[in-house]
């Protein structure tokens, strides 16, 4: 079974993702993907028509 939307990342999104350790990029990845999968609203909730926000615990903190 496939996801149910892609995600594409604005230029910001990326540049956010290159300024966390690689151990909190790849759970902010994981997290994403597995969001494709799942309508858990643990991880992401719409913001707008196409803009969701992800969110992501790490250490006891939320990125979002």
């Amino acid at each position: 079974m496939g996801a149910n939307f892609d995600i594409l990342l604005l230029g910001e999104a990326k540049a956010f993702l290159m300024t966390v350790d690689n151990k909190a990029r790849t759970k902010i990845v994981y997290n994403m993907d597995k969001s494709g999968y799942s309508k858990d609203p643990e991880l992401f909730k719409k913001v707008s028509d196409y803009i969701w926000e992800f969110r992501t615990e790490f250490f006891g903190y939320f990125v979002h």
